[in-house]
């Protein structure tokens, strides 16, 4: 297709606070090229029956209807990211597809 390009997924994690009225305020705000696609926040172990990690609190775009179970670090974050977000398209006038 004219203006649609294949591209590598350059994916940023920018450390933020997250007000979710509990402990579980370390967030990350997951950019994907230039674009917000996701928050993540680390589930805080005492509140939830032991359990940790890093878990998808929000999801745009190609990620808005999934539900993983909470990854163990930022890195199985990623890749899981990385994997979802592979093949999407973005045009040459901003649009995802």
């Amino acid at each position: 297709m004219i203006g649609r390009h294949k591209i590598e997924t350059l994916i940023i994690l920018q450390p933020v606070t997250l007000d979710t009225g509990s402990s579980d305020q370390d967030g990350r705000l997951v950019l994907a090229n230039g674009r917000v696609v996701a928050i993540l926040v680390r589930l805080d172990a005492s509140r939830h029956d032991g359990m940790e990690g890093w878990f998808l609190e929000v999801g745009l775009g190609h990620l808005r209807d999934l539900r993983p179970a909470p990854f163990d670090s930022l890195e199985a974050a990623t890749r899981w990211l990385r994997q979802h977000l592979r093949g999407a398209t973005v045009s040459t006038e901003g649009k995802t597809s």
